[in-house]
């Protein structure tokens, strides 16, 4: 059994890097979407109505990730803030995984907006799954006998 002082430091660590990403990235698609706008217009080659929403989906995904940096960050209602910032995860990497699997060479994601990092199908994919790992290890350290994190 984890240390209850590792355990609500280890789950401190991931909420404080889930957040600072998802404000980075929310406040970045504000700023400028046009990359991740992009993307939704590619997936709208195959779903012809996403067209009509493309900034919509960028700016309320946007600030669904404002949101859930706040939650985050703050350490309210974490179980509610992980599992919206997985869903949206694995959403994403579906996205971009079908991208993948269809062969199209995508330069960036978008997923930073205007603070750039550029970064491939590939390594945003990696990345994604890394962050996903991440999430369920914080369940795994939540959900331990022991309610100690919670202070």
């Amino acid at each position: 059994m984890m240390n209850p002082k590792y355990r609500r430091y280890s789950i401190l660590t991931i909420r404080i890097i889930l957040g600072l990403l998802f404000l980075i990235s929310g406040v970045g698609k504000l700023i400028n979407g046009a990359d991740a706008r992009y993307l939704v217009e590619l997936l709208a080659t195959e779903y012809f109505w996403l067209i009509e929403y493309a900034s919509a989906i960028v700016t309320g995904t946007s600030i669904l990730e404002l949101v859930l940096a706040v939650f985050l960050l703050w350490g309210k209602y974490l179980k509610w803030a992980l599992s919206v910032t997985l869903l949206m995860l694995i959403g994403f990497s579906s996205v971009l995984g079908y991208f993948y699997l269809q062969g199209m060479n995508v330069d960036s994601c978008g997923c930073f907006g205007a603070f750039g990092f550029a970064s491939g199908l590939e390594f945003t994919l990696i990345r994604n799954a890394v962050l996903i790992t991440m999430i369920l290890g914080a369940y795994l350290l939540m959900s331990s006998n022991d309610n100690s994190w919670q202070k």
